[in-house]
């Protein structure tokens, strides 16, 4: 089934017929993957879909029972009668249900220049259309709020992670040789008992060695787990697509006072920020007052608040500070909380010898009201 409302599709056909673009193509492959093939069709992934201007869909999959048993388009066409090639399939649709000689054709940002170049040769009179970021930022900005079906979901897969926390905190008060890496090995194991089809992205975990690393390289590593000072563990599940993405912070030992300041500062801008919360607030300023609380207690923040979760783990929208650049700001758009968005609350603090310190949690705004989707903890062993 199709993620996109029918009400939502309908403005998608409106920008088309407002650009003149007779036909809009999503490709997602092994070297281009975008997600919009499932939210537009439904068809979890390895396919080309076709929109036309009057709303037909076509889908052209590379495993016709999995678009049989996921998709949710007018057509399904097997490219195999085609010599298996689905720029000539493509060639037929389109010169079946356009019946114009001057023919646009729209992509996304993602769509391979090759392509591009093969399929204008292929059919006379075809041209692409040029700004291929304005599909990209329309389908985005639709992305930004989810439907109840897309939010159940989401809560889903919050749930596979929030029940994981409780594994993640027994392991880590009897971690006594244990490594990172074993710690992320539990958690995959956790999460895919409980349904979880994959992990979200690479657990990041960072004992107090490495926790100051914004994302820590390798996301795992064979170091002993329980070093002294503070670190991270950063996780989430994928379920039906839709992913959830949480950090437990811990600690090792007694702490400094400087890190018993950061462990104080995150924890005081993360509840600030769930409290600023509301239908119709500026995103960057809550990400802008978890910002001032950090920076003034002298442990500034070097990353935006929170991103918006959906069928990726970096979805709209994005709680990031205001550009104060005249460039940055010509581009810029204030964006505001919405009904149906969900996202995360994620403030940090990091500093080399010290550790790092991140608490986050998934958001969502339901019927107009908060719905703090985890429960993360501070976990101090």
């Amino acid at each position: 089934m199709r993620s996109i409302t029918e009400e939502k599709f309908e403005r998608l056909l409106g920008l088309m017929q407002k650009e003149q673009v007779d036909v809009l193509i999503v490709s997602d492959t092994e070297m281009t993957r975008d997600v919009n093939l499932q939210y537009l069709s439904g068809h979890p992934m390895d396919g080309n879909l076709v929109i036309t201007s009057s709303g037909e869909t076509a889908l052209f999959p590379w495993d016709l029972a999995l678009a049989k048993a996921e998709s949710e388009v007018d057509e399904i066409i097997d490219s195999a009668n085609y010599n298996h090639n689905t720029s000539l399939a493509f060639k037929a649709y389109v010169e079946e249900h356009i019946k114009k000689t001057n023919k646009t054709v729209g992509v996304f940002s993602y769509f391979p220049f090759s392509s591009v170049v093969r399929i204008e040769e292929l059919i006379p009179g075809l041209k692409f259309h040029r700004e291929p970021i304005k599909f990209s930022r329309f389908v985005e900005d639709l992305r930004a709020t989810k439907s109840m079906r897309e939010i159940e979901l989401l809560r889903k897969a919050a749930q596979i992670g929030t029940d994981t926390i409780q594994d993640i905190k027994k392991f880590l008060l009897n971690a006594t040789d244990e490594t990172e890496k074993d710690l992320d090995f539990h958690v995959l194991n956790k999460m895919s008992k409980r349904g979880a089809e994959d992990l979200a992205f690479p657990t990041l975990v960072g004992n107090g060695n490495r926790a100051h690393m914004l994302h820590c390289h390798p996301s795992a590593s064979n170091e002993k787990l329980a070093a002294p000072g503070l670190g991270v563990i950063d996780f989430g599940a994928k379920y039906k697509g839709y992913h959830s993405d949480i950090t437990v912070p811990f600690s090792f030992g007694e702490l400094s006072p400087d890190q018993l300041k950061m462990h104080e500062l995150t924890f005081k801008a993360h509840d600030a920020a769930i409290e600023m919360l509301e239908v119709g607030v500026p995103l960057w300023k809550v990400h802008q007052t978890a910002q001032d609380i950090l920076t003034n207690g002298g442990f500034p923040m070097p990353h935006s608040l929170g991103h918006g979760l959906g069928l990726t783990v970096h979805d709209s929208p994005f709680l990031s500070r205001k550009p104060t650049d005249e460039f940055s700001l010509k581009y810029w758009k204030e964006t505001t909380l919405e009904d149906g968005m969900v996202f995360t609350i994620e403030p940090g603090v990091y500093r080399l010898g010290l550790g790092g310190h991140r608490l986050e949690n998934d958001v969502a705004v339901v019927n107009g009201k908060i719905e703090i989707l985890t429960k993360s903890e501070f976990v101090q062993v």
